[in-house]
């Protein structure tokens, strides 16, 4: 076979190789963040259940939570068993904040109304830009466009949106955006002229230490607040809760707790280890027929978003596979061969016998 022929073949051998390799990554992709959850919940799975009480000698009058999400976005609960997932893990208030979203309004006012005597349930909104995100609490209304990639004009625009709202503004888990976006990401000195209420030292279970001394050097222009980024009372996705946000208010509202939001007057409460209340729950029928595709998902989305260097790295992944793949096709079509000339060997030998 000439050189030619043989990079010909090589080539298309290649190209089958990426699109059906890409195909099943897009597939499972897909499949991880959109497809059914791998957990069934129930309105009902945390109501038998107490509420967790943080162990801490901070005094406060509010647990709160600043960064949740339901099905309005990309999160697998409904707004009511995301309130009731958080007032099991021991929160008194929560903002729900769906990406670029206030669909949910509608839903969070009236149960915001049933459960006012539990926990305070604060409209909000995650702006989810590939710039930077940021979470505001407390609006009412969103009529600016939410661009792609915004400038530091229309990132400046926002904020004083959502202040002429009286809402606050604060900068979601700084190191994971820094990670996914690089010098693109607005500084933190940039943020607080811009006037940035706070900074989210507590993300799921990363602790920013980086945004923790930013804060200490700047405590009184920009306060420090905790999220649990909760999108599935999963573990996998974020779903136990390693901290708490303290306010100390007058009385139990959401008036009064945006009033200490506006003053900055918050604390916290870490728990190294975590706490994860499942609660009541099935597994779907649909993720252990898909099972494979879910967790080659997960792998991919985990690998991409929290290493470095991702596109060497990607870039070593597909050509170690191509060359596996290309020298167990090869192999593959080397025995298929030999057995071929070894049965038409023995068909040839038979006949002769035959003959005789």
């Amino acid at each position: 076979m000439s050189f030619l022929k043989t990079m010909r073949k090589l080539s298309i051998h290649f190209l089958v190789y990426i699109l059906i390799v890409g195909l099943i990554m897009a597939f499972s992709v897909l499949i991880f963040k959109f497809g059914p959850p791998k957990i069934e919940f129930y309105d009902y799975s945390w109501s038998h259940l107490e509420p967790y009480i943080p162990e801490t000698n901070t005094t406060y009058s509010v647990l709160f939570d600043q960064h949740s999400h339901t099905k309005y976005s990309d999160g697998r609960l409904t707004v009511k068993q995301n309130i009731e997932w958080h007032i099991t893990m021991g929160f008194t208030a929560v903002a729900i904040t769906d990406h670029n979203t206030l669909s949910n309004s509608d839903e969070i006012k009236l149960l915001a109304e049933e459960y006012k005597k539990e926990i305070i349930v604060i409209q909000g909104m995650e702006w989810t830009t590939r710039r930077i995100h940021l979470n505001f609490i407390g609006i009412s209304e969103w009529h600016l466009k939410i661009p792609i990639n915004p400038t530091d004009i229309e990132i400046q625009e926002a904020i004083i949106e959502v202040h002429n709202q009286n809402g606050i503004v604060t900068a979601n888990h700084l190191p994971f955006t820094e990670r996914t976006i690089g010098n693109k990401m607005p500084t933190k000195e940039d943020l607080l002229l811009w006037g940035v209420d706070f900074i989210e030292i507590v993300n799921g279970m990363d602790f920013d230490e980086k945004s923790y001394s930013f804060y200490l050097e700047n405590n009184e222009t920009i306060g420090l607040i905790t999220g649990t980024d909760m999108h599935s009372p999963d573990s996998s996705e974020g779903g136990r809760v390693y901290a708490w946000t303290t306010l100390n208010t007058d009385n139990f509202s959401k008036t009064a707790i945006m009033a200490e939001l506006r003053d900055h007057n918050t604390s916290f409460i870490v728990n190294q280890m975590g706490v994860e209340i499942q609660g009541i729950h099935k597994i779907s029928a649909t993720y252990i027929a898909l099972q494979p595709f879910y967790e080659l998902g997960e792998g991919l989305v985990f690998y991409y978003f929290r290493y470095d260097n991702v596109k060497d790295n990607f870039n070593r992944v597909i050509v170690s596979v191509f060359i596996v793949y290309s020298f167990g096709i090869f192999i593959l079509i080397e025995f298929l061969l030999y057995l071929r000339n070894v049965l038409k060997y023995k068909h040839k030998k038979k006949l002769k016998s035959s003959l005789k």
